[in-house]
């Protein structure tokens, strides 16, 4: 029998039983630490109440018409009725029952929850003795009812006159504060309000409305949460582990703290590679294999210690850090850890400084931050923060939300910023030096971070201006497939020529933002010649002469593998959109999804920088410039307006602040250390990202333009090549290439590419056209996607027949990703083959017989440069394709080719692209 219990408060005209019917997910997760109760509250819900939070409710209409719904009390002004009876039911089936250690409660449940804690805290313990914690769900605040107090006075303060209250009283119990993003009877901000009278709370947001979230994240939430205050036994409970990508960047972060900081001790268990010549100190994956979660602690100290020592505590504090399985994404769990008594360290002085460190955490939210919750720390106690009184922080939450402080510092746009002007001729001449970084590191392939790993989803972005083409481009790249699907109809009596087609694609339209929100597809890339095993013609004899045939995951053309990659069409832009114009902002954001990007250009000239049609000719060349102007003017603006805290905090605060462009710190180090080489070898200043306080404008602008250039590599679609204006355009922008962060250009007709792919999905023909197919879009893709040097490895189960691994006939029969019969048809007809699952005969994918010949080099993975073969064993674990641990495994380059040996640590390439992995778990 489970011993701990958790009282399940409902909402307004709910019923505990109704409540517990849809938190049996949550229930079935936590069954052996907690037993959940959910009474019924006291009274009947009766129209007569007055006020709005009455309304409160998580009831359908046919619920809200049942006369049985309850209530906990019944409002009248500022006198909660019934509320005394309330209280008193619940505290004897608190005391009766036993075992009750916290409380789950939702909208107007939770308001009598953060009654019940008010009063558990103005008591010291006496009241619901043994309360551990609290959960608010939609939780909101009001003034404490009138009543509330003649309850106090009557049932506690005649044995004790020690109980006082006053509104401002906080709330020290654990507290986690759950609130949905679409909630249109209780807001975030309502919520968030709540939780800031209580000490170090937890927030989660979920996606959802006005209810219990009970989905797989959330119920992580709940988990996290409990686990915290050791409700869980953990081998009672899964551990839910990080991503490649998380994991990834959790451990970068930890090796630098421990660089940095020598106060940085690491909690969470390691397993050290040699322990024999180990280093204590090195952190480095090299040296150690992390174990999740990681937590760990950093002993906060004054960075003068004879100058600021009377402004720390007397005695030592640390900070903890717990990463939870979805940082930086979210914020790291934190607290404070000392040894100090109430006089020594008080607890508003404790609340200051986790206010203090959660505004951090929520400004550099989507980042790594624990650096800058050292940096901030130290900055509360040496501006004085422990002097600060209790009213103090009351006058602060009255005159200005948490929410409000932040969006003020990151939208003023007359920020006082230290970095020194320039002029405009130097802005110019820092850009274009930027420029040439980015070339210099695209030369040498230096662009990526080297640290390798799986490329999971590879985005192409497409840019450009408004009604440029970008959406037909879309179209004929990804056979008219977005996420959010379409079924394939003509409109007119089956007029192909509609100027807005009503296939599943993007919307097309000959006016500005067409496009409203992010379209996203799947796209096909032909590989690289030499970029495959099959590009060696003895190989494919090998394979002729044993009679095997050569396979294909998703198809050919021309010979060439195709290989999936993401497509996101995003919103038109517009000249001055980081500032907001057009639909800029939300444009810029998309941005950071991409690996890289297409500018797709109306090379015709008949169109302004906004989109709209005009009647004499204007050179396309200009719309190069302010594309990747706007990019350059987002990045810059946003690093801009921290740069007193940048000066403070030293290099690596602007290391954070380029990471959160979703990149690694090993990538921003490179872009830091080819800027660093530039300007000493021509400005003959060394170490200037020591020395931040001197930079200015020029000197920022040429450090984004090399980031934004080598983070964003932009290929060109020199699109409606068919209009006779657009041929000297075309002409002269490729001779000028690279330019303006264009490396790679490919002219093309998007719109008769798209009529090709539409034709063929919606009468689907087999008959060979080919000769009407230019394949431009496809070329366009491919020059893309070799910007990014992606690795191919090629996965197989044995290297005599260079069979498919068996754990990857679900991704080459079930994946999102493959062709649809429509996109098959498409590709035979423009002289392609269909994947080698696909059967023509039943019009869809299957698995072949047992004794049926597998095709060989089926399957290809993306991965990073610099990836190890280890990294491939451990996509291929990850993606549960492989089981076990790994014992060895064989490479080869080329089909026939006798493979050989390789190391777990080899870096993986041409020479060993065919790769068999052996485990100690045998291959289903």
């Amino acid at each position: 029998m489970v011993g701990n219990k958790i009282l399940v408060l409902h909402g307004n005209r709910q019923t505990g039983e109704l409540l517990l019917g849809r938190l049996v997910k949550l229930q079935n997760a936590v069954a052996k630490e907690f037993q959940f109760v959910a009474p019924d509250a006291p009274f009947l819900f009766a129209d007569g109440d007055d006020d709005l939070e009455e309304s409160r409710h998580d009831s359908n209409d046919l619920e809200s018409s049942l006369r049985w719904q309850r209530t906990w009390w019944h409002r009248r002004g500022n006198v909660y009725h019934g509320l005394e009876e309330s209280i008193t039911m619940m505290e004897h089936l608190w005391n009766d029952d036993g075992g009750f250690v916290g409380i789950l409660a939702f909208s107007q449940g939770s308001r009598f929850a953060h009654i019940i804690s008010t009063l558990h805290t103005v008591t010291n313990g006496d009241a619901f003795r043994g309360l551990r914690s609290v959960v608010h769900v939609s939780g909101y605040i009001s003034p404490m009812p009138t009543n509330f107090m003649t309850h106090l006075e009557d049932q506690w303060c005649q044995y004790n006159n020690n109980f006082h209250f006053d509104e401002s009283i906080r709330i020290s119990l654990p507290s986690l504060h759950v609130m949905g993003s679409t909630d249109k009877l209780v807001s975030i901000q309502e919520s968030k309000e709540l939780s800031d009278l209580y000490s170090e709370p937890m927030i989660h947001i979920h996606s959802g409305g006005h209810h219990v979230p009970v989905k797989a994240r959330d119920i992580e939430q709940y988990i996290m949460f409990w686990r915290k205050l050791q409700c869980f036994d953990e081998p009672a409970v899964t551990c839910t582990y990080p991503d490649e990508e998380h994991a990834q960047a959790q451990i970068d972060e930890v090796y630098a703290l421990s660089q940095i900081f020598p106060t940085f001790r690491l909690l969470s268990e390691t397993e050290i590679n040699d322990p024999d010549n180990a280093d204590p100190d090195d952190y480095s994956q090299k040296c150690r294999k992390y174990a999740h979660p990681i937590c760990y602690t950093i002993l906060l100290q004054p960075e003068d210690e004879e100058m600021q020592q009377e402004l720390w505590p007397p005695k030592t504090i640390s900070l903890h850090v717990k990463y939870p399985p979805d940082y930086p994404d979210c914020p790291p769990i934190i607290s404070l850890q000392h040894e100090m008594n109430y006089f020594e360290f008080s607890s508003n002085q404790s609340d200051l400084l986790m206010k203090k460190l959660t505004l951090t955490m929520n400004d550099e939210q989507g980042m790594p931050c624990v650096m800058s919750l050292v940096y901030a720390a130290r900055d509360f106690f040496g501006e004085g923060g422990l002097a600060k009184r209790p009213a103090a922080l009351q006058q602060e939450e009255k005159s200005v939300s948490k929410d409000e402080a932040i969006e003020k510092e990151l939208q003023d746009q007359s920020f006082a910023s230290s970095l020194q002007p320039a002029s405009g001729a130097r802005i110019e001449k820092c850009r274009r030096e930027g420029w040439l970084i980015a070339l210099k590191m695209m030369e040498n392939k230096s662009n990526n971070s080297g640290k390798g790993g799986s490329w999971k989803q590879f985005t192409i972005g497409l840019v450009g201006k408004p009604s440029a083409g970008k959406s037909t481009f879309f179209n004929a790249a990804t056979a008219f497939a977005r996420q959010r699907g379409g079924i394939p109809t003509t409109k007119n009596n089956g007029n192909e020529d509609e100027d807005i087609i009503t296939l599943g694609g993007a919307a097309m339209a000959p006016h500005p933002f067409t496009t409203i929100d992010p379209n996203i597809g799947f796209c096909f890339v032909p590989t690289m010649d030499g970029s495959c095993p099959e590009d060696d013609e003895e190989g494919c004899e090998f394979l002729s002469k044993l009679g095997i045939p050569l396979g294909s995951c998703h198809g050919r053309v021309d010979e060439r593998r195709l290989i999936p990659v993401v497509l996101k069409d995003v919103a038109g832009l517009v000249p001055g959109a980081y500032e907001g114009r057009g639909k800029g902002n939300k444009f810029l954001d998309d941005l950071t999804d991409a690996d890289v990007l297409i500018h797709v250009l109306d090379a015709s000239g008949k169109a302004d920088s906004e989109g709209n049609k005009v009647l004499d000719i204007i050179n396309p060349i200009n719309d190069l410039e302010w594309i990747s102007n706007e990019i350059v003017a987002w990045v810059f603006t946003n690093v801009k307006q921290k740069w007193d805290s940048v000066v403070r905090r030293g290099r690596s605060k602007l290391l954070g602040l380029f990471s959160g462009y979703k990149q690694s710190q090993s990538f921003v180090e490179d872009i830091f250390t080819a800027v660093e080489n530039f300007v000493r070898e021509n400005d003959g200043r060394d170490s200037v990202f020591d020395k931040l306080e001197s930079f200015d404008d020029g000197d920022l602008y040429r450090l984004v333009s090399a980031f934004v250039m080598a983070r964003f590599p932009m290929g060109l679609a020199l699109n409606k090549n068919d209009i006779l204006s657009s041929a000297p355009f075309i002409e002269e922008i490729t001779s000028k290439l690279p330019i303006h962060g264009c490396f790679v250009a490919q002219d093309l007709s998007a719109d008769k590419e798209m009529r090709f792919i539409r034709h063929h999905i919606l009468h689907q023909s087999i008959a060979s056209t080919a000769s009407n197919f230019e394949g431009s879009v496809w070329r366009c893709l491919q020059k893309a996607f070799s910007l990014r040097s992606p690795v191919l490895v090629f996965p197989v189960s044995e290297m005599q027949t260079y069979a498919p691994l068996p754990g990857l006939n679900n991704f080459a029969t079930r994946d999102p990703s493959l062709p649809s019969k429509g996109f098959i048809s498409c590709l035979e007809s423009a002289g392609g083959t269909a994947p080698s699952n696909w059967d023509n005969n039943k019009d869809m994918y299957v698995i072949q017989g047992k004794n049926e010949i597998k095709p060989a080099l089926r399957d290809v993975i993306l991965m990073k440069p610099g990836s190890t073969v280890n990294d491939v064993f451990l996509t291929l674990k990850n993606m549960k394709v492989l089981e076990g641990e790994f014992v060895r495994a064989e490479a080869a380059s080329k089909l026939g080719e006798k493979p050989k040996l390789v190391s777990k640590l080899d870096i993986v390439g041409n020479g060993n692209r065919i790769l068999m992995i052996m485990t100690t778990k045998r291959q289903k």
